[in-house]
């Protein structure tokens, strides 16, 4: 699996299409990972019941791509990407994807 929901998206723009064969996990762990991130309680069995929450703005790219791209309903999701936006940078490897990737079908 992919470390950044760019991978499939960067593999895609270059004619190699993953997301039939890894799209419904990232659709999944997004999702996943948005629920705590937006404050829901997790349940003891994940990491003893105690999250530290800091998501950063990681999930444009890959609920654009599921959503807007592939017509995935992702509540949770598109919840927390709104509330992020517009996304700003990690000071890693994301960066204002907000301008690039949002509400963009392609």
């Amino acid at each position: 699996m992919f470390r950044r929901p760019e991978g499939p998206r960067d593999l895609r723009t270059q004619g190699r299409d993953l997301y039939p064969q890894v799209g419904e996990r990232l659709r999944q762990a997004l999702g996943f990972h948005s629920r705590y991130q937006l404050g829901e309680a997790p349940p003891s069995w994940l990491c003893g019941g105690s999250l530290t929450r800091g998501l950063g703005p990681i999930t444009e790219v890959g609920f654009n791509a599921m959503s807007n791209g592939l017509g995935n309903v992702m509540t949770n999701t598109q919840t927390l990407t709104l509330q992020q936006r517009p996304a700003g940078t990690n000071n890693l490897f994301v960066a204002w994807e907000t301008l690039t990737h949002a509400d963009n079908p392609n």
